[in-house]
């Protein structure tokens, strides 16, 4: 399980790093957090963006 940081994240899905966050706190980004950060696991990112994007 490789855990992203949300500024890996932003590059892997071509967007900015306050879009990011944006779309993390409107719940459609799949996150956890751990301790006072937010990590996206990279496998999950990569299945809702499989998936078109879609949350569950």
């Amino acid at each position: 399980m490789e855990l992203l940081r949300v500024s890996d994240a932003a590059k892997l899905l071509r967007l900015s790093v306050n879009k990011t966050y944006s779309l993390i706190r409107q719940g459609i980004i799949p996150h956890t957090r751990i301790g006072g950060s937010i990590r996206i696991v990279k496998e999950e990112l990569e299945t809702f963006l499989k998936k078109g994007g879609e949350r569950q």
